[in-house]
């Protein structure tokens, strides 16, 4: 994956997608695959949105039951299992409880009976899985079983639980940027820190877009026979200054916020609990999982209104939240030394918010064909809900950008087709052969680290037999690792390199031994002097995701 801006300005593409979340990844991978000249741009680093923002669940669509949207619910299941199928060594199953009570919707036979529904429409859901990726049958329990996984809940109104499986992404940015290098496989460009300052219009049709490398400050332009708009709560923003009338896919926006937590009680499953009525958030769900030794507790929202670049994390959202997640758990007792991270992102809403209640988020995707919403051909916007449904959402885009392109129809191969680094046949069998193969030389954490991160992968990395040292401050890291991810990745910056390609810093500031030996290899591999570095390692520790530089927003 090369950061190839000249190839950009020189090349008439079929389809230029604008955002490189996971809906943009998706997007560009699936028109690549399908044989179009294909090409992505990201004003900032890939993932580093809304995607970067999630409680990293693959969901099956059971909480849909409940809306009787059967459609949405098989959507998701058949996108959970292609994730678990293509992308096996980054999800894998997640084991979830949420205790039954005395309400009508939440009452042990009617969760009962969505389990059995549930079950009944899955039935297909392990087809094509390794052993280690497939999902158990839902089931519904004693109070007595419930209680031995949340025993702070036996002076509540708890009548039982129900179990079920979803799946999780192991790091969600390293499968956006397996989309992404999977696109490149296939002849796709792509570039992170380009801005689409404005569409090009030509009588009547879009035609590209007028860019800035914001690595060079250059400006330059793209031609698009197909301009696809991915670009997240900025979509509107490419829209509005184009100086025609253009339908916009959502006018209300919600801020998001899921924080990443030291300390929880219960470690070894997902928990769905409700909110006590005495909080703002009072009978709202929140999820905690269990996730790479921390636990993510999710998801509070309110109302954003301006710019999107000034969303921000309050004193008062915080407050809020840990109210709301403690009213959760009896004797949970969270407080803000409790926080490691904070992940926030500006979500799409339904309409404006009522006074004092939280915004409806958008419940399904918008694609709009602005040839036939506004008169204006060229120009698709595609604004995405779920990251579970990325793929089809993607597939189905696509398809309606071939229908206007002057260029032969190709099937979709992207619901078999494995990521980048997928491992193919068995993952313990795969797993045994590279200890064998690497285990004379490498550190066994080494080996299992590079596994999880890159699958099939760590053969790139390793297979040179010049690993370089263990880097300072880590027992699992490899010099040889981080130089092989900045030649290969696009890293621009240090805190794309540990937040958004090694999982580095995923749950926390990483050991500043680490982050300097990191921004050491990379100052190396990218001829920083070192004044830049200092300035990289420096914006890493204030981080706005970090809760130390969160608290002075």
């Amino acid at each position: 994956m090369e950061r190839n801006v000249q190839n950009l300005a020189d090349t008439s593409f079929d389809v230029l997608v604008v955002g490189g979340g996971v809906y943009g990844a998706a997007l560009v991978r699936e028109a690549a695959t399908r044989g179009l000249r294909a090409a992505l741009i990201e004003q900032n680093d890939f993932c580093s949105g809304t995607s970067a923002n999630s409680l990293k669940i693959m969901h099956g669509g059971l909480r849909y039951l409940q809306q009787m949207d059967i459609p949405r619910v098989l959507e998701s299941i058949r996108e959970r299992s292609t994730w678990l199928r293509t992308a096996p060594h980054l999800v894998e199953p997640l084991d979830c409880i949420m205790p039954t009570r005395a309400s009508l919707t939440r009452n042990r036979a009617v969760m009962s009976l969505g389990m059995a529904v549930n079950d009944v429409l899955s039935s297909r859901r392990n087809r094509g899985l390794d052993r280690t990726r497939r999902l158990a049958a839902c089931q519904t329990g004693s109070r007595d079983a419930c209680l031995e996984v949340l025993p702070a809940l036996k002076d509540s109104d708890v009548s039982g639980g129900a179990r079920w499986h979803d799946a999780i992404g192991f790091d969600t940015e390293r499968i956006v940027i397996s989309l992404l290098l999977d696109a490149c496989d296939a002849d796709a460009t792509v570039a992170n820190y380009v801005r689409a300052s404005a569409l090009i219009l030509k009588e009547g049709t879009v035609t590209g877009v007028e860019a800035e490398d914001l690595v060079s400050h250059e400006g330059f332009s793209i031609r698009a026979e197909m301009v696809i708009n991915a670009a997240g709560p900025w979509a509107s923003e490419l829209l509005e200054p184009a100086g025609i009338k253009l339908s916009l896919p959502c006018e209300h926006l919600a801020v998001g916020i899921n924080l990443i937590l030291k300390r929880w009680p219960v470690r070894n499953m997902a928990a769905g609990l409700t909110a006590g009525p005495g909080t703002p958030s009072g009978g709202r769900l929140f999820f905690f999982v269990p996730w790479r030794g921390v636990v993510m507790a999710g998801t509070y929202y309110r109302p954003h209104e301006g710019p999107v670049d000034a969303a921000a994390v309050t004193d008062e959202d915080i407050d809020a939240y840990l109210a709301a997640l403690n009213s959760c758990y009896p004797g949970a007792d969270l407080s803000r030394d409790d926080i490691l991270m904070i992940h926030a992102g500006v979500l799409p809403a339904a309409h404006a918010a009522k006074a004092g209640k939280e915004p409806p988020l958008l419940r399904h995707y918008r694609l709009i064909d602005h040839g036939n919403a506004d008169g204006v051909e060229g120009l698709l916007t595609v604004l995405g809900i779920k990251y579970t449904t990325a793929r089809d959402v993607a597939q189905h885009a696509i398809s309606v950008a071939v229908s206007r392109l002057s260029c032969p129809s190709v099937s979709s191969t992207t619901a078999a087709r494995p990521l980048s680094g997928s491992v193919i046949g068995s993952l313990a069998g795969f797993r045994d052969a590279t200890i064998e193969k690497y285990a004379k030389h490498t550190p066994l954490p080494v080996i299992d680290r590079l596994l999880r991160f890159y699958g099939s992968g760590i053969d790139a990395i390793l297979a040179t037999g010049d690993h370089g040292p263990l880097l300072e401050g880590s027992d699992s890291v490899l010099a040889r690792e981080i130089e092989h991810v900045v030649a290969t990745e696009m890293p621009q910056t240090l805190g794309d390199l540990l937040f958004r390609r090694t999982g580095l810093g995923s749950s926390g500031l990483p050991d500043p031994l680490l982050v300097r030996s990191c921004g050491a290899v990379m100052a190396r591999a990218c001829g920083w002097d070192a004044a830049r570095l200092e300035r990289e390692i420096d914006a890493v520790t204030k981080s706005t995701c970090l809760w130390k530089a969160a608290t002075q927003v």
